[in-house]
Protein backbone atom coordinates (compact mmCIF):
# COMPACT_ATOMS: atom_id res chain seq x y z
CA UNK A 1 0.00 0.00 0.00
CA UNK A 2 1.24 3.03 -1.06
CA UNK A 3 1.23 5.77 1.77
CA UNK A 4 2.96 9.06 -0.46
CA UNK A 5 1.03 10.17 -3.03
CA UNK A 6 1.73 12.59 -6.03
CA UNK A 7 1.04 15.93 -4.42
CA UNK A 8 1.68 15.27 -1.16
CA UNK A 9 4.65 17.86 1.07
CA UNK A 10 7.19 15.45 2.19
CA UNK A 11 10.11 16.05 3.84
CA UNK A 12 13.58 14.54 2.98
CA UNK A 13 14.81 12.40 6.34
CA UNK A 14 17.90 11.23 5.32
CA UNK A 15 20.77 11.60 3.42
CA UNK A 16 22.34 14.53 1.48
CA UNK A 17 18.92 16.70 1.30
CA UNK A 18 18.15 16.45 4.87
CA UNK A 19 15.37 18.55 6.04
CA UNK A 20 14.53 19.77 2.38
CA UNK A 21 10.87 19.56 2.09
CA UNK A 22 9.08 20.01 -1.05
CA UNK A 23 6.01 18.74 -3.34
CA UNK A 24 5.77 14.62 -4.91
CA UNK A 25 5.38 15.46 -8.05
CA UNK A 26 5.95 11.52 -9.61
CA UNK A 27 5.55 8.05 -7.92
CA UNK A 28 6.88 4.60 -8.78
CA UNK A 29 5.55 2.03 -7.04
CA UNK A 30 7.41 -0.67 -8.40
CA UNK A 31 10.60 0.78 -7.96
CA UNK A 32 9.68 2.66 -4.51
CA UNK A 33 11.00 6.02 -5.81
CA UNK A 34 9.45 9.67 -6.05
CA UNK A 35 10.47 12.63 -7.73
CA UNK A 36 10.04 15.62 -5.87
CA UNK A 37 10.06 19.08 -6.76
CA UNK A 38 13.75 21.19 -6.56
CA UNK A 39 15.45 18.17 -4.68
CA UNK A 40 17.83 15.80 -5.80
CA UNK A 41 18.51 18.39 -9.28
CA UNK A 42 21.27 15.60 -11.14
CA UNK A 43 23.40 17.65 -14.23
CA UNK A 44 23.25 15.34 -17.75
CA UNK A 45 25.73 16.06 -20.48
CA UNK A 46 23.69 16.05 -23.66
CA UNK A 47 25.71 15.32 -26.80
CA UNK A 48 24.84 17.89 -30.31
CA UNK A 49 22.21 15.44 -32.32
CA UNK A 50 19.40 16.87 -35.21
CA UNK A 51 17.01 17.42 -32.21
CA UNK A 52 18.78 19.54 -30.11
CA UNK A 53 21.07 21.45 -31.86
CA UNK A 54 23.37 22.88 -28.95
CA UNK A 55 23.81 20.09 -26.55
CA UNK A 56 25.22 21.20 -23.28
CA UNK A 57 24.68 20.00 -19.93
CA UNK A 58 20.56 19.65 -18.92
CA UNK A 59 19.61 19.51 -14.82
CA UNK A 60 16.63 17.59 -14.07
CA UNK A 61 15.14 15.78 -10.54
CA UNK A 62 16.45 12.34 -9.65
CA UNK A 63 13.93 9.77 -8.12
CA UNK A 64 14.28 9.76 -3.95
CA UNK A 65 13.34 6.15 -2.61
CA UNK A 66 10.09 6.56 -0.62
CA UNK A 67 11.60 5.47 2.80
CA UNK A 68 13.90 8.39 2.57
CA UNK A 69 10.70 10.66 2.32
CA UNK A 70 8.15 11.38 5.34
CA UNK A 71 4.75 13.12 4.71
CA UNK A 72 4.33 16.66 6.46
CA UNK A 73 1.56 17.54 8.61
CA UNK A 74 0.95 21.48 9.51
CA UNK A 75 -0.64 20.72 13.20
CA UNK A 76 2.25 17.86 14.08
CA UNK A 77 5.15 18.28 16.09
CA UNK A 78 8.39 18.30 14.18
CA UNK A 79 5.71 18.70 11.33
CA UNK A 80 5.97 15.26 10.00
CA UNK A 81 3.64 12.21 10.79
CA UNK A 82 2.99 8.85 9.48
CA UNK A 83 -0.26 7.49 8.11
CA UNK A 84 -2.87 5.45 8.97
CA UNK A 85 -5.79 3.88 6.68
CA UNK A 86 -9.71 4.45 8.15
CA UNK A 87 -13.31 3.78 6.24
CA UNK A 88 -14.78 6.98 6.71
CA UNK A 89 -18.83 6.85 6.95
CA UNK A 90 -19.21 6.78 3.24
CA UNK A 91 -17.14 3.65 2.59
CA UNK A 92 -14.46 5.03 1.25
CA UNK A 93 -10.79 4.07 2.77
CA UNK A 94 -9.04 7.73 3.64
CA UNK A 95 -5.75 8.79 4.91
CA UNK A 96 -5.28 9.45 8.53
CA UNK A 97 -2.07 11.46 10.17
CA UNK A 98 -1.65 8.84 13.46
CA UNK A 99 -0.54 12.34 15.44
CA UNK A 100 -3.01 14.69 14.66
CA UNK A 101 -5.59 12.06 13.67
CA UNK A 102 -6.65 13.94 11.05
CA UNK A 103 -7.48 13.44 6.90
CA UNK A 104 -5.16 13.95 5.02
CA UNK A 105 -6.03 15.18 1.33
CA UNK A 106 -3.14 15.59 -1.74
CA UNK A 107 -2.68 18.93 -3.22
Amino acid sequence: MQRIKKGDKVRVISGKFSTKEGIVTAVNVKQQTALVEGINIIKIHKKANKDNQKGGITEKEAPLHLSKLALVVDKADRGISKISYVVNKENKKVRIAKKTKTEVTSK
